[in-house]
């Protein structure tokens, strides 16, 4: 093409004129023929430049709008089924690209699932084209034109759809773009005038045209030859035909199927969207040219030897050189040299309208390379900061890329570091198994989930949340995989604490609600044991069998009290306490419960804290520590206790739910012993949990320890490893001096419990109130009896010489206890009251401390602590 052009216009321009000279004017027709074939060849040229550079537009169009939604369906947000997430997510894309003006999903019933233009969520579109190409293909598709329903024009919408890991449609996202964009996008100036620009969608409906092309958008042209060709073309053609104006043209037309340039994969499939038709007027170009040189021809005839020389410099220098230039620059753009402009000035209109054209096309070309790189530089930003970890991994699953998050998960500190590596050699041996049936799933097509541990690169276990799937890299590279990752392990185990919390509770409410039937029943049975132990003096065989009821209720108060311990139930006396001195009052006790094999060591640190709680309680915790210890020494060993003041600070307290940060005093109880293993450690203070032989053990021990500490607001830690042994630490909260106090009660011997006062009992169990009556009036009292608050309201309407009020917290009626006792001193201020309860979650015991001035006889109770109990009330001031 090049050497002819120079034939045509250099040499044989030349030639002509002296065959003009000869021939007259049948060379001159002759001439004007070649020109006209000249004209031809060019006008097919830029045709096919043309239609080159539209199907390159046509696909950087469909290309954005495939890349935006593909983008779009990698975020978790949109995959989820959170109409506000998805929403969120569609206004962000909405405002990061140019010339669209919704996105949004559709679910597969057609109602708008979310959308950037809030105005069309919940409507239904099922019966649009794109809806429906996208049902039945499962492929990216594109509609044909359309009324908009935000805005007043014309729109096409290109939709994509979702799939579940069962390949099902669950979404299809749509993006929708006014034509007036893509006509801004294929803005042609410049062009010979009379260029006709004509687009039409799938379907043969215009969608973008100007005025040369006499259409408008909306309007079928699917008949027209042009058109028809068009609609089936897989590739970009020139035709000559006849414009609608009637006029000849060379038509440059892109193709309607879609690319893999624009769409990966699509060559597999038959995608079609829209064609571009420009129509070049073969006679505008044929005229543009032929006017210099029949202008040329004329002056020849006058001046042929003054002006050869002059005709031959102004056609080389006018046309041949500018063409020679622009060809030359086209062939640098077709190498990817987008910078290529023609710079020449001295040229003729007509070749100055082509060098400008050139250089636009050039400069539209090298803007849309840069919208490109715009464009990939966003989405590389978005894939450094989503909080997910992205990784893309080959089809030997090595690491291609990883964002920054992923960094951040798999402890790495730049991505050579992890480069390269497989990600199944992070997986733990316990998971190994499930995470290659999600390599399985996900090398079968499907997209997968799975929960996985990992040992990071700087060595930290941690629980992972993976969703995968299969990505096409290029057309000629087998399949890459991409997974999302988010690092769980707090959410694990924040999840075991809660579970953990929630087991606590229901078993202390189970452990509560028992303890007040069971204490009745046992008062009964601890006090007819003593009565026969009494009666039977005589008979030693039937007194043994009484003794042996008794020791058995005794035993059963000690479990109930454990379990009412562990619960956080029990009534507790806290006092101002020096925890130094309560510990070296125990050391000779300690020696002799737990034997010369074990050596106890006490080291206490000066200027302890005090702290509040109940020293009955606080020692038999510590022994409970220590004879667990003695137990993991089979062998002997030691055991040491230290105390010392220690702040827990707000990043204990947030790796510790269940500490409070401020200051405490530390008790720390630490053996040499067999240690334990994880499993049992995490089961450690679970009421009746032992490792102890059948009955050796109640596994009430360390349950007692945790409730006591927790209801004395402290907090309780346990670290062990089998072999390594054990060592508990117990924190209890500091007080200032002066804040708890203890209070004691003068002992009355026995002898002096008898009285001659009047007693009102208010009992609902039968049995448990015909016992205290009985004890009570051998004691010289005189009893009245109650089952409810009312009957025994009725009784003090009737007495007014009754001296104490003794009463059950838990009675039935709608009063309780603590409501008797408020009617009853409102009507007699003297008149003394005595509490009794086997369930300390009521009226007169809060946070298992007993309310200032209450007097409490806890359930059961031995007939005995009865008659001093009565005794000491009656007789306070």
């Amino acid at each position: 093409m090049p050497s002819s052009m120079r034939i045509g216009i250099g040499a044989r321009v030349v030639a002509f004129l002296f065959i003009c000279l000869i021939l007259g004017s049948v060379v001159g027709a002759w001439a004007i023929g070649r020109y006209h074939k000249v004209s031809h060849e060019i006008s097919n040229d830029m045709a096919r430049r043309s239609s080159d550079l539209a199907e390159a537009l046509k696909t950087q169009i469909i290309r954005n709008a495939y890349m935006t939604l593909s983008a779009m369906s990698g975020f978790e947000r949109v995959q989820g089924k959170n109409p506000t997430d998805c929403t969120d997510v569609a206004s962000f894309f909405l405002i990061n690209t140019t010339g669209y003006i919704n996105v949004g999903s559709v679910l597969p019933d057609g109602t708008v699932y979310c959308a950037a233009q809030a105005a069309v969520i919940g409507i239904n579109i099922k019966d649009q084209d794109w809806i429906k190409s996208a049902l039945v293909t499962g492929l990216f598709t594109m509609g044909g034109i359309q009324e908009s329903r935000v805005v007043d024009s014309h729109v096409v919408t290109f939709g994509l759809p979702l799939k579940d890991s069962k390949g099902n449609i669950t979404q299809i996202l749509g993006l929708t773009a006014d034509v007036d964009y893509i006509a801004q996008v294929l803005a042609f100036p410049h062009l010979p005038k009379g260029t006709s620009l004509t687009v039409i969608d799938q379907h043969g409906n215009v969608l973008v045209s100007n005025s040369a092309s006499q259409r408008k958008p909306g309007d079928s042209i699917a008949t027209w030859e042009v058109a028809k060709r068009a609609m089936k073309a897989d590739e970009p053609f020139v035709m000559n035909w006849e414009g609608n104006d009637g006029l000849d043209r060379v038509f440059a037309v892109t193709s309607s199927r879609v690319s893999d340039a624009a769409v990966p994969g699509a060559s597999r499939t038959d995608i079609r969207a829209f064609s571009i038709i420009l129509g070049i007027p073969a006679q505008s170009i044929a005229s543009s040219i032929m006017g210099p040189v029949q202008s040329a021809g004329i002056a020849i005839g006058f001046v042929f030897l003054l002006i050869l020389a002059g005709i031959y410099f102004f056609v080389t220098r006018t046309l041949v050189q500018p063409i020679k230039e622009i060809q030359s620059m086209a062939e640098r753009l077709t190498f990817g040299d987008l910078t290529a402009r023609v710079v020449g000035k001295s040229r003729t209109s007509e070749v100055r309208s082509l060098a400008d054209a050139f250089n636009i096309m050039a400069a539209t070309l090298a803007k849309r390379e840069d919208d490109i790189r715009t464009s990939n530089v966003r989405f590389q930003r978005i894939f450094e900061t989503e909080p997910a970890g992205v990784t893309l991994l080959d089809h030997e699953l090595k690491v291609i890329d990883i964002n920054q998050a992923g960094l951040d998960i798999l402890g790495a500190d730049n991505v050579d570091q992890i480069r390269g590596q497989t990600m199944p050699t992070l997986v733990i041996d316990e998971d190994f198994e499930k995470f290659r049936q999600h390599l399985h799933a996900v090398r079968d097509g499907k997209t997968d989930s799975v929960s996985f541990q990992i040992v990071n690169l700087k060595g930290k276990r941690r629980w992972q949340k993976m969703q995968s799937a299969t990505i096409k890299f290029a057309d000629d590279t087998p399949p890459g995989y991409i997974s999302i990752v988010r690092d769980t392990t707090d959410e694990v185990a924040t999840e075991a604490q809660l579970v953990q919390a929630q087991k606590m509770e229901s078993i202390g409410r189970l452990t509560g609600g028992v303890a007040h039937d069971f204490n009745n029943l046992i008062t009964i049975v601890m006090g007819n044991a003593e009565i026969l132990i009494e009666a039977l003096e005589e008979r030693p065989k039937l007194k043994k069998l009484a003794t042996m009821i008794e020791a058995a209720a005794q035993r059963s108060v000690e479990l109930t009290h454990r379990m009412l311990a562990f619960a956080r139930r029990q009534v507790l006396h806290p006092t101002q306490l020096d925890t130094n001195v309560l510990l070296n009052r125990m050391v000779d006790m300690m020696g002799h419960l737990l034997g010369e094999d074990i050596r106890v060591r006490i080291e206490t640190s000066d200027g302890l804290w005090s702290i509040a709680a109940d020293p009955a309680q606080m020692e038999s915790a510590i022994l409970n520590l220590a004879i667990n210890a003695r137990d993991a020494m089979p062998k002997g060993g030691s055991l040491t206790i230290e105390t010392k003041n220690v702040t827990l600070d707000e990043d204990y307290a947030a790796l510790n739910p269940e500490a409070t940060s401020g200051d405490y005093v530390q008790i720390a109880v630490s053996d040499s012993g067999t240690g334990m293993s994880p499993d049992v450690l995490h089961r450690v203070f679970d009421p009746f949990f032992t490792t102890k032989e059948v009955g050796k053990g109640s596994g009430l021990g360390l349950s007692m320890v945790y409730g006591f500490v927790k209801q004395s607001s402290g907090h309780i830690k346990i670290y062990s490893e089998i072999g390594q042994g054990t060592s508990i630490r117990i924190y209890l909260p500091k007080v200032d001096s002066g804040s708890a106090t203890a209070t004691t009660e003068n002992e009355v011997p026995i002898e002096n419990t008898r009285g001659s006062e009047t007693i009102l009992v208010t009992e609902d169990a039968e049995s448990v109130r015909d016992y205290v009556t009985q004890q009570l009036e051998s004691l010289g009292y005189t009893v009245l009896e109650a089952s409810d608050a009312e009957e025994a309201l009725s009784i003090l309407e009737r007495k007014s010489n009754i001296d104490l009020l003794f009463t059950d917290v838990v009675l039935p009626g709608g009063i309780n206890g603590r409501q008797l006792a408020e009617i009853a001193l409102n009507k007699y201020p003297t008149l003394k009251v005595l509490y009794t309860t086997g369930y300390t979650e009521n009226a007169v015991v809060h946070h298992g401390k007993l309310d200032v001035g209450v007097e409490l006889l806890s359930k059961p109770y031995r007939r005995e602590e009865l008659a001093r109990h009565i005794r000491i009330v009656l007789d306070k001031p």
